[in-house]
């Protein structure tokens, strides 16, 4: 008896109706801007907001933050690392966090992780693990290394799989840089607050030159931004001195 071939049935695309494409938040339409309504955290800043789409910190989503030195990085996050719940990773913070100035900021010490890693390798695969624990906001500062943009990609992948605030700091020297994030500002202390400027939003078609904004900071900031200024002025730069490991983890204790 011969063997007879049996043609297997291929599978057909199942027609999709522009109406439906539509409704799909991952879809472009151009100046429109309501197509992305995802989940978002206020900022805690009325101007920030304002220019966000959908009025917030995007969550599930890499940010980009992209800054000439050291700066007050907590102050702008702060107001929302006191809404979201959960744990707060600091992964390669340039310096060890001052507990004290930490405790008056109103953050729950046992609430807050460091985790240092030795190179960019490690530092990746540490950031793709706490992304997609979706933890309550992991804040990373760039290693020394200069990151690609497959590498961006792999870290603004591993966002989408969580529901945290996943905020990467960088070097203004990036600022040209292709990235996927799905925003990226660039931001430097002033005399009068912290100057922003948002130069890729996702949903957005920039057509121009994005225009910068300030946001006043209260009182109790103006110590830290003038030490700031002081610094860049003099172009002063500390050298990382931390041991070679791989990765360690480090939660912040401190007396009350």
């Amino acid at each position: 008896m011969n063997d007879q071939s049996i043609e297997q049935p291929i599978d057909q695309p199942i027609p999709v109706s522009i109406e439906q494409l539509l409704l799909r938040h991952d879809t472009w339409r151009g100046h429109f801007h309501d197509f992305s309504a995802q989940p978002t955290i206020a900022t805690g800043f009325d101007e920030l907001d304002n220019n966000l789409a959908n009025r917030g910190w995007p969550l599930g989503n890499l940010i980009e933050i992209c800054q000439p030195k050291i700066q007050a990085e907590w102050q702008l996050l702060l107001p929302a690392l006191h809404k979201l719940p959960g744990l707060i990773v600091l992964l390669n913070p340039p310096q060890v966090p001052f507990c004290q100035a930490i405790i008056q900021a109103g953050i729950n010490l046992e609430r807050l992780i460091v985790v240092a890693t030795s190179d960019k390798n490690h530092f990746i695969a540490s950031f793709i693990e706490l992304a997609r624990a979706s933890v309550g906001a992991v804040m990373a500062w760039q290693p020394n290394e200069t990151l690609s943009y497959t590498e961006l990609r792999k870290l603004a992948l591993a966002t989408t799989d969580g529901a945290g605030l996943c905020v990467i700091f960088r070097s203004s020297t990036n600022q040209q840089q292709s990235s996927p994030a799905a925003l990226r500002i660039f931001a430097r202390p002033i005399s009068a607050g912290l100057e922003l400027t948002l130069f890729k939003q996702k949903g957005f078609l920039q057509t121009q030159q994005a225009r910068p904004f300030a946001i006043p900071l209260p009182e109790s900031w103006k110590p830290v931004l003038a030490y700031n200024l002081l610094t860049q002025s003099l172009g002063t730069h500390k050298t990382d001195s931390k041991p070679r490991r791989l990765a360690s983890v480090t939660p912040l204790r401190g007396k009350r």
